[in-house]
């Protein structure tokens, strides 16, 4: 450690640049990994809701919203065909708005509609299914996910290929300025070094403390834009919470068994964002200056 204090202080402007472009690499890559983790939470948890709801008239029989349900089952498309009758659609209606007597007041069993729930086996069945349900009698509405679910598909790729892009450039030149202040440093020590080959130091030994600094590098750099991170985020908690109170939690690409949710973030999802940041960033680092060492150091 004290070998790496001394050598940054030799060369402290070209320290602070592998350590700023480091910083801003790692902050970045934490960006996206929590943004595209978030868009797909938020489209698992719209699969899981129903993706076509037919809601009845209120004066339609109970034998003839079966019917169709069971209509719905024969065709072998759908996972499952909830009915969600008046009564039950009042115990719902209750427990959304418990805070609000006034809504509760309003309202009664016989001027809510039932309605059936419909989960399909493909998302090229939900059209289908839809139509059919809209050509049904008593049927007051039809509402369809799929478009929903389709434009979350399609803003996760995007941001995940996005993030690829940016992260690939920024990776690239983070190892092309840690390769240049490596080269700077190898060439500022140069003298030491060839005394310590004089003297038999191997390659390994004389090449050790470039490795070291460039795993610091990444240390340091991945801590701090992990704080700062997190730090905007604490800022910024009160408003994104209120923003998205009707969402529930969000898993971490359903690995709710590890308690790992993006949203609200789990302690273990903050855990593991600060390993998968740091070791990314002495990755680099290492790279960086094992790929210098290699060259400029026969």
């Amino acid at each position: 450690m004290k070998d790496i204090l001394t050598s940054i202080k030799r060369t402290p402007y070209q320290s602070l640049g592998s350590f700023m472009i480091l910083f801003f690499t790692l902050f970045l890559s934490l960006f996206f990994f929590t943004m595209t983790s978030f868009f797909y939470g938020v489209l698992s948890y719209v699969e899981t809701r129903p993706q076509v709801i037919a809601y009845f008239n209120v004066d339609s029989k109970e034998k003839d919203i079966l019917q169709i349900k069971t209509n719905i089952e024969k065709t072998g498309k759908t996972t499952s065909v909830n009915y969600v009758s008046q009564k039950n659609a009042l115990k719902i209606y209750k427990e959304l708005n418990k805070d609000n007597p006034l809504l509760l007041e309003m309202v009664s069993e016989n001027i809510l509609p039932a309605s059936i729930e419909v989960f399909a086996k493909k998302p090229i069945y939900l059209k289908e299914i839809a139509e059919f349900l809209k050509h049904q009698k008593n049927i007051d509405e039809v509402n369809y996910q799929k478009d929903i679910v389709d434009r979350l598909v399609i803003l996760t790729t995007i941001l995940r290929r996005v993030s690829i892009g940016i992260l690939a450039f920024l990776i690239l030149i983070s190892i092309i300025v840690l390769l240049t202040t490596a080269a700077f440093k190898i060439s500022v020590k140069r003298e030491e070094i060839e005394v310590l080959q004089l003297i038999g130091a191997s390659q390994g030994y004389v090449r050790k403390p470039f490795i070291l600094e460039g795993l610091f590098f990444g240390f340091t750099s991945g801590t701090t834009a992990f704080l700062i991170f997190y730090g905007l985020f604490a800022y910024f908690n009160p408003f994104l919470s209120s923003y998205l109170s009707g969402i529930p939690r969000l898993s971490f690409y359903n690995l709710t068994g590890y308690n790992l949710y993006v949203f609200p973030p789990s302690l273990e999802y903050i855990i593991f964002s600060y390993l998968i940041t740091v070791i990314f960033g002495m990755f680099i680092g290492f790279i960086g200056n094992h790929l210098a060492t290699s060259k400029y150091i026969k």
